[in-house]
């Protein structure tokens, strides 16, 4: 599962959220696949701004990448298929890509489809 981290920053005085960023395992992202589906978790852990690691090879993504379905409120998924023809489109191998950002405005509007907090679900056998 991805790491979730949400960066801040002080506008004005007041903490806003300024990205939103998941970090991925090498290999974790089975590029062949449609859709990657992840647990929605809130709350984060509040990072300011400057401690960004930029070192790590990141893509931009937009609320149009993501992937929600009300019958399971507490998973998101990245349109793969859509992304990699983005990343190749800058001549760029994604299996090279490290992290997605998803930048202000849209992060508040991405933060309503967040559970208010952690469902564990569970798979029992009959």
């Amino acid at each position: 599962m991805p790491q979730q981290r949400l960066y801040y920053d002080f506008m004005d005085g007041h903490l806003m959220p300024f990205w939103y960023v998941l970090s991925f395992d090498p290999g974790e992202i089975d590029w062949d696949k449609q859709a990657f589906y992840y647990d929605a978790i809130k709350p984060f852990v509040f990072i300011e701004r400057g401690d960004f690691d930029e070192s790590l090879i990141s893509m931009s993504i937009s609320l149009s990448d993501l992937l929600f379905n009300m019958d399971f409120p507490n998973r998101i998924g990245i349109n793969l298929k859509r992304l990699k023809r983005k990343i190749e489109s800058h001549r760029v191998d994604p299996y090279v890509i490290q992290q997605f950002i998803l930048s202000t405005p849209e992060i508040n509007d991405f933060l309503m489809f967040l559970p208010a907090r952690r469902h564990m679900e569970f798979v029992g056998r009959r």
